[in-house]
């Protein structure tokens, strides 16, 4: 979640009971100037800080894992198939979710995908490559810890180094 959504979220519950910011600043014991900047997304609170907050105003903070609410109502985990699709706009060859989980089941690619799975390393955003292991752990019935060996040992010959998040 974005610090503007949940400070976006805090003035309108503020703002529907009737609190100023300064009312309300004083019940979470913080100053106005740090629930200006919380409500407008410019100061990260700290958890304890949010909580206070939250308890005054009556509203909660819930963690949800979107792939199990889609695997819940019993949709297909998409994140395969993501991270192969952006891996090909600008190669030729497809990299297909099926190639993909297999070079991230057994640690190996063919030669004609390694620009592909370079990018799902180094370019996909964090939140798709932790999708795309659990997803793969999960179809091969291993542990994402697995996967997770096997993405390292890939990402050596294709120097994805990611600042060394791979190394």
């Amino acid at each position: 979640m974005n610090p503007a959504t949940l400070g976006s979220a805090i003035q309108r519950k503020r703002i529907a009971l009737g609190l100023t910011q300064q009312q309300l600043a004083d019940m979470a014991q913080l100053s106005r100037q740090s629930l200006n900047g919380i409500e407008h997304g410019t100061v990260n609170a700290t958890l304890e800080t949010l909580g206070r907050l939250l308890d005054v105003l009556g509203l909660a903070l819930d963690v949800t894992d979107p792939e199990a609410s889609r695997q819940a109502k019993g949709l297909p985990t998409r994140a395969l198939w993501m991270a192969a699709k952006g891996a090909n706009v600008s190669y030729t060859g497809e990299l297909t979710p099926q190639e993909l989980e297999r070079a991230l089941a057994t640690g190996e690619v063919p030669a004609e995908y390694h620009p592909q799975l370079a990018q799902v390393l180094d370019e996909a955003p964090l939140q798709l490559v932790t999708k795309v292991v659990a997803e793969v752990a999960a179809r091969q019935h291993r542990k994402p810890a697995e996967i997770w060996k096997n993405l390292r040992t890939l990402a050596r010959p294709l120097t994805a180094t990611r600042g060394g998040l791979w190394a």
